[in-house]
């Protein structure tokens, strides 16, 4: 009689890993959902997601949650729940153990604070939820974002051409960056490209016309007095390019050229993330890199939904980037054409 349970029980096991299997198999490739996921993507499941974010006041990511939810929303089969972490480390946790406690899917991350990266991992991986990360790299989980490094140069080369061509090959510009040191490699990435984009275009450029402005944990405010601070060390008539971490805090360097009583006509700046347009536009900005933040659910949801049904998801999901200027914001955003 006992063998007989045994058998029973074996074959029970056997049944459900086969059943568990089978499952897995049957989902759908998200690679072929990555940029537009639909309803087919969920394969008649329901998915329960849980999405930490850094903020829930700044220009991009107001972007990306918006986005984030209409992406649920339109596929019709995803759940998604938004959670802002204020770039706290603490916050990050307690964000986690939410999600871990509502025993949610899969997890995705989009805290800035690079310190608070491990724990996060160590946090979801002992609840076995799967997690992918975006704007942070987070050790050992698949990162969804764009390459920082081209879209820094990106920055820099559009500078540096657009400097040629309004001020001429004889003037050498000061390079002025608004720095994010702590939010670790690829913020570090995405600023030290600036320099190499200039370089791309004029090469040897002198590493003493290129100051670093500290943006103390990406917050406008103190951009903006340092960046005053730092054009107290450059002449008043001088001819400056500029880039912030964000369009936010490109913007916060520029009024502090603007309040320093300063020339417009000598100043030329490029942002990041292309998520106030309405600056370049106006000609606050030149231009800006576009990572379309409205798209970002487009491929996170995809790529931990892989995670979920076990599919292999690569260590760098490259995210789509292009220059705005206000030649062209028309193109891929027609109700905000500059006139």
């Amino acid at each position: 009689m006992k063998s007989r349970y045994k058998i029973a029980s074996v074959l029970a096991v056997a049944a459900l890993l086969l059943s568990v299997q089978n499952a897995y198999a049957a989902a759908p490739d998200w690679k072929k959902f990555v940029g537009q996921p639909t309803k087919e993507l969920c394969a008649g499941k329901t998915y329960k997601l849980g999405f930490d974010i850094f903020s829930d006041n700044e220009s991009f990511a107001l972007i990306v949650r918006k986005g984030m939810l209409a992406t649920a929303k339109a596929m019709g089969c995803v759940n998604v729940e938004i959670l802002s972490d204020n770039a706290d480390p603490i916050k990050v946790q307690e964000n986690l153990k939410i999600f871990i406690q509502k025993k949610y899917d899969g997890v995705m991350a989009a805290q800035v604070v690079a310190a608070a990266a491990p724990g996060a991992v160590r946090t979801m991986k002992d609840a076995k939820i799967p997690m992918v990360a975006t704007f942070v790299v987070h050790p050992g989980v698949p990162f969804v974002d764009v390459n920082n490094g081209a879209a820094g140069a990106m920055a820099g080369a559009g500078l540096m051409k657009e400097a040629l061509r309004k001020w001429g090959a004889a003037v050498e510009p000061y390079l002025l960056i608004g720095s994010l040191k702590e939010g670790g490699l690829n913020s570090i990435q995405r600023m030290d490209g600036y320099y190499v984009g200039v370089n791309q275009v004029q090469p040897n450029f002198p590493s003493s016309r290129f100051i670093d402005v500290p943006t103390q944990g990406a917050d406008p405010a103190k951009t903006n007095v340092n960046t005053g601070n730092a054009l107290q060390t450059i002449p008043k008539d001088a001819k400056i390019i500029l880039g912030g971490i964000n369009d936010d805090n490109t913007v916060a360097m520029v009024q502090a050229y603007k309040a320093s009583g300063r020339d417009m006509n000598n100043l030329l700046a490029v942002g990041q993330g292309a998520s106030l347009l309405s600056n370049i536009c106006s000609g606050e900005l030149y231009g800006s890199v576009a990572y379309f933040p409205e798209n970002y659910g487009k491929y996170l949801i995809p790529a931990v939904i892989g995670l979920i049904n076990k599919q292999k998801v690569p260590n760098h999901v490259v995210l789509p980037t292009t220059l705005l200027t206000a030649k062209n914001v028309g193109k891929y955003y027609p109700k905000s054409a500059c006139s």
